[in-house]
């Protein structure tokens, strides 16, 4: 019964870190998960930005006029380099078509599947909570905040839906960088250092693209980067706290293999 309460553990405390063949191995070909020790920490951090951008918005929605008159100075520098270089506003262009949410939507669920599929369900939960429950609280946010757009046409007609927060910011935070967070654990170094900074670089280039073209003012940006990334840090210390690797267990290597199925009783 000893061994068997041993391996049902074992299995029981897979974690987040995909299978590594050999012990030592995680420290060289992936990227280590940080110990349960850590969630904590991002939880709070993570709930401190939300506050932070819970007041920007009550702030924001106080006075829209005075938040507006505040932000235009940078507003109208960033579309001014925008209108002088028509290169730099077709990058802003196709970040932000990339960030949309029609488009950003089904990438996630997509991926959700293939990591349901190969048997990394955690992440799988990790990346769903984290973006698609992030879409309905930067919705409500837009729908109690209530901000109207920026009135410059410079690049097409005026955007309809309310500004605060940036949905393409706070989904660059969300969906994005939760991705590359994915890939970042998941795939070896080779692959994960370049597409997992591939998908952070995206994700946090929604916010600037947004200012490029126009259609969000400062703030929104600001509050979609608080909002976003507080929601990310909550989502990744919850499931770091659940599934995460306990610090200065005996565990052997393979304890990282992602199982779903009961393990049979040892002789």
């Amino acid at each position: 019964m000893g061994q068997t309460h041993r391996v049902t553990s074992t299995i029981g405390a897979t974690t987040l870190q995909p299978y590594v063949g050999r012990p030592g191995m995680e420290g060289r070909r992936w990227w280590p998960l940080p110990d349960r020790s850590r969630a904590p920490a991002l939880v709070a951090t993570g709930g401190l930005s939300l506050l932070c951008g819970v007041v920007l918005a009550a702030v924001v929605a106080g006075d829209q006029a005075a938040a507006a008159a505040r932000d235009l100075p940078v507003n109208e520098w960033f579309r001014n380099l925008a209108v002088e270089g028509s290169i730099l506003r077709q990058i802003a262009d196709a970040v932000s078509w990339i960030g949309s949410g029609s488009r950003t939507g089904p990438i996630v669920l997509v991926s959700a599947v293939v990591l349901v599929v190969l048997r990394q369900w955690r992440w799988a939960v990790f990346l769903l909570v984290s973006a698609e429950v992030g879409y309905l609280i930067s919705d409500a946010a837009k729908v109690l905040v209530g901000r109207q757009r920026p009135p410059w046409t410079d690049f097409g007609p005026l955007e309809s839906g309310t500004s605060f927060p940036s949905g393409h910011t706070f989904g660059g935070m969300t969906a994005w960088v939760a991705t590359g967070v994915v890939l970042w654990f998941l795939l070896p170094r080779a692959w994960s250092t370049v597409l997992g900074v591939g998908c952070w670089t995206l994700g946090l280039a929604q916010g600037p693209a947004r200012l490029f073209v126009g259609v969000h003012w400062l703030t929104d940006v600001v509050g979609g980067l608080l909002l976003g990334g507080g929601w990310l840090l909550v989502v990744s210390g919850v499931c770091l706290w659940c599934w995460g690797p306990v610090s200065g267990s005996a565990q052997p290597a393979d304890q990282y293999a992602p199982s779903d199925s009961n393990p049979e009783p040892a002789d």
